[in-house]
């Protein structure tokens, strides 16, 4: 179990680094990418079986439309507003989907059109990005929250998954936790453009996320958990790779 916990902040160390590196968009591509629902859907998979992790793997799949009410809502109050308020806006769009989302009959064409009709939703209508900004600095209590944040998200689904269900796992395993501490820092040290570059890099890193657990849903049961994790990896990495491209292709 402590192994378990400490491969998951462990991945987004690692996505910091390389967001110094890169810059704010590339911090949204990691940041939207599944780095910690990843390892812990595998997890649940591992002790709850096939059948577990494919159910919570499809309502995470349905909640990709609640995170991208969270990302329109914060940052279309984080241009006008503090980040307080804009964290504030973010959660509430992100809950009341989320809400939503539970009580439908879910299906996985149904999950599957949720996740990109909120996603496209959510690229035409994010803020522009106008100009350049520098590269994030990643101050050392925004690090260290990102990681304890994702001890504790993978703490308690670890723990609450046999209680509550595949259901309640696959709506946590979609809580936007790097996309509420990402951008708070991001709108106070660099302003209203940076955190503009930095959520519509999370929409593109969600194309990532929405394709793992759309491949895991679909064939976890029937491959097995080894061939089905392998193809959802490389599923994100190529759902990253062409929304990338399609991104910059833009004018």
């Amino acid at each position: 179990m402590l192994l378990r916990l400490a491969l998951v902040p462990a991945a987004v160390w690692l996505a910091s680094l390389a967001a110094r590196r890169w810059g704010h968009a590339v911090s949204g591509y990691l940041g939207g990418m599944p780095l910690i629902g990843g390892p812990i859907t595998l997890f649940l998979a591992m002790d709850l079986g096939p059948a577990f992790a494919a159910k919570s793997a499809l309502f995470t799949l349905a909640a990709v439309a609640a995170q991208s009410a969270h990302l329109m809502s914060l940052a279309h109050i984080g241009q006008r507003r503090g980040w307080l308020a804009s964290l504030a806006g973010g959660w509430t769009g992100f809950l009341s989907v989320a809400l939503a989302v539970t009580l439908l009959p879910m299906s996985l064409a149904l999950a599957a059109a949720l996740a990109a009709v909120g996603l496209s939703i959510a690229w035409r209508g994010l803020p522009r990005v106008h100009g350049e900004s520098p590269p994030p600095a990643i101050p050392p209590m925004e690090l260290r929250l990102r990681l304890l944040a994702a001890v504790a998200l993978a703490g308690l689904i670890l723990w609450s998954a046999p209680v509550f269900g595949p259901t309640v796992s696959g709506v946590l395993l979609s809580l936007p936790i790097t996309g509420s501490i990402m951008p708070p820092f991001t709108l106070a040290l660099y302003g209203p453009g940076a955190l503009a570059r930095l959520v519509r890099g999370f929409a593109v890193g969600l194309t990532g996320f929405s394709s793992f657990f759309l491949v895991v849903a679909a064939t976890v049961q029937a491959w097995g958990i080894a061939p089905s994790f392998v193809a959802a990896v490389a599923a994100a990495l190529a759902a990253l790779y062409a929304a990338n491209r399609a991104v910059r292709a833009r004018p």
